[in-house]
């Protein structure tokens, strides 16, 4: 006969064991599970656009709108297009939405969103969603440029080549200057012609000497 020893515990014993730690141990995971109803976080409860929408040309912008309002902290908006990403800037927050802006001139195609936020109660949410476009977002329109009309004062006229005065008639005065003055050189030279004649037709004086009786 075989006996059993003392120290081996039942093995119902140890079933029963078994059963109450396995209990125990649901109920505390179920505990720190479940959360209480003023801790629970923050539900995306629409997108524009939609998930899965198609729209007519690639948006402005895109918007999530929770059912509570979310925490300005940590609030990230990648918005992946087929060029790669086109968000324009950080989100911006109003109440229960996030608002985040794309870059004017977005390819046409299938965007996937990928969103982080943090909840009223501090905790973190993420999540994604999708929409196709099938038209570009128009570009920005580019600066017009203005051109200058230079004006009067600005433009620098060439001054004309002086123009050399031809006399047409010779003014009466002029005339009459220029005659007297023929008339009075004619009559010098007509006086000293006088003059020369004169000398040269004078006879000459008889010295004293000349004059004295040659019979003494």
């Amino acid at each position: 006969m075989i006996s059993t020893s003392p120290h081996l515990p039942d093995r119902k014993v140890v079933r029963r064991r078994a059963r109450a730690l396995a209990t125990a141990l649901a109920a505390t995971a179920l505990l720190m599970g479940a959360p209480a109803p003023a801790q629970a976080h923050d539900v995306l409860v629409g997108t524009s656009p939609a998930d899965g929408s198609v729209a007519a040309v690639v948006p402005a912008r895109v918007t999530l709108t929770f059912s509570e309002p979310v925490l300005a902290v940590g609030a990230v908006v990648i918005v992946n297009g087929p060029a790669g990403p086109v968000q324009g800037g950080k989100p911006s927050m109003a109440g229960r939405t996030i608002t985040q802006r794309l870059r004017p001139g977005s390819p046409a195609g299938r965007y996937a969103v990928v969103w982080r936020a943090t909840s009223a109660d501090g905790h973190p949410v993420s999540g994604t969603f999708s929409f196709t476009a099938t038209s570009a977002s128009p570009s920005l329109p580019a600066p017009a440029t203005t051109t200058e009309t230079p004006t009067t004062s600005a433009v620098a006229t060439p001054a004309s080549p002086p123009t050399s005065a031809t006399p047409t008639s010779t003014p009466t005065g002029a005339t009459g200057n220029a005659s007297a003055v023929w008339w009075v050189v004619a009559g010098g030279v007509l006086l000293l012609l006088l003059l020369v004649g004169f000398i040269l037709t004078r006879k000459p004086r008889s010295s004293p000497e000349n004059e004295r009786d040659p019979r003494s």
